[in-house]
């Protein structure tokens, strides 16, 4: 099985160094792992260098954001299934190889598991709205166990804690004019598409805490709520697809960004405090 990652970076001098190494040394496997040069300023493209003979990397003039970066790696992906990393974060030691025994296993689409928060002077925090048991989903019941959850909640929303077969993706790209929501936009399309999911338990993903993300700090609550409606829109042209057009489902969809923005704007009052 060849698995591509892709990794988009931009000025990622503190950070890309550890988060090749922990690309480069899974196992279980061949590897096509693509990095994406954002444009970077700083000393990027020298550390990458370093990993010439075992990733594959574009570089681009002028920085475009990170959806722009990734729509550049989508293109170039040669794996049976690919995933995206970015370049703060790293994978913990054996994903790859726990995530090609449950492929083999399963034969599923998607395998979406659990990430865990990292913050810089070391704490380490289990994230919340996360799946908590193995399952395996078939089509037939994803209008019970996996749309619901585009509708109401945040469990789907990353699209780094998941693999995915690589025709799901390809042809795809994500919208550049979103600052927060992209990844969940991108996916409803994906998910749609899939014929098994297999849930998985396992923390396979370190999702690194800056601050400075654009889901933290960097997005303002209007740009959230914003981006949160261009998704409801998106979502409500689904509903048909799902069998779940109902009047109801329709106001729980456009209620999610309501719902969404006052979380951020409790999650801010509560930081200043």
């Amino acid at each position: 099985m060849k698995i591509s990652i892709i990794i988009p970076v931009y000025n990622g001098e503190k950070f890309i160094e550890r988060c090749l190494d922990s690309a480069v040394s899974q196992k279980g496997a061949e590897l096509d792992i693509i990095v994406i040069n954002d444009g970077s300023t700083d000393g990027t493209a020298k550390i990458i260098e370093k990993y010439k003979d075992c990733i594959r990397v574009k570089t681009c003039d002028t920085n475009s954001g990170v959806s722009a970066a990734r729509n550049k790696g989508i293109p170039m992906i040669q794996g049976d299934y690919v995933m995206f990393l970015d370049a703060d974060d790293y994978l913990p030691e054996g994903a790859i190889d726990v995530l090609t025994s449950v492929i083999e296993k399963t034969e599923a689409d998607i395998v979406k598991f659990r990430l865990r928060l990292v913050y810089p002077d070391g704490r380490i925090r289990r994230r919340h709205n996360q799946f908590d048991a193995y399952d395996v989903v078939e089509k037939k019941d994803f209008k019970k166990k996996i749309y619901p959850y585009f509708i109401e909640g945040i469990r789907l929303n990353n699209l780094c804690s998941g693999i995915y077969r690589s025709t799901l993706i390809k042809g795809r790209e994500f919208r550049e004019d979103m600052k927060v929501a992209e990844d969940v936009l991108f996916s409803l399309e994906v998910y749609t598409k899939a014929q098994k999911i297999t849930i998985l338990p396992d923390i396979l993903y370190n999702y690194y805490q800056s601050g400075q993300g654009l889901t933290g700090k960097g997005a303002s609550i209007l740009q959230k709520y914003k981006c949160n409606y261009i998704f409801a829109a998106e979502t409500a042209k689904y509903l048909k697809r799902w069998d779940m057009d109902t009047v109801m489902t329709r106001i729980r969809v456009y209620l999610r960004p309501l719902f969404l923005t006052f979380d951020k704007i409790k999650r801010v009052v509560v930081s200043e405090k």
